[in-house]
């Protein structure tokens, strides 16, 4: 999977949303350089050495990011009080991108937990 076939994925989108996850999609592109981007269980993803790292996706009603990790949200529970969440996934407007410096702080802590196990 590459660049071309995420490029292709978020193409599927009317254009509000798309420039959201486009904008998502350049955050952690910056956050983490070393990362491929690859399509992992039918979304969007940054891996480091085959792992997921953090992947985004949008849906009908929202947009929301995997940090892939059932246990993630407890890390980061204050932070990110203000989002609905589920056990792997953390939902925004699909209108508006994650904010960035969140997000930085989500790709941060995924790493930590990363290097942890």
């Amino acid at each position: 999977m590459s660049k071309a076939e995420i490029t292709a994925h978020l193409k599927k989108f009317d254009k509000p949303q798309r420039d959201a996850l486009q904008a998502v999609r350049l955050i952690i592109a910056e956050a983490l350089p070393e990362a491929k981007e690859v399509i992992k269980y039918g979304i969007p993803t940054f891996a480091i050495d085959g792992k997921g790292v953090i992947g985004f996706d949008g849906f009908k009603n929202h947009n929301s990011i995997f940090p892939y990790s059932g246990s993630f949200a407890s890390r980061m529970k204050n932070e990110l009080a203000g989002y609905e969440q589920t056990k792997g996934s953390i939902h925004f407007d699909k209108e508006k991108p994650f904010p960035k410096a969140l997000l930085k702080k989500v790709i941060k802590e995924r790493l930590k937990q990363m290097d942890e196990g």
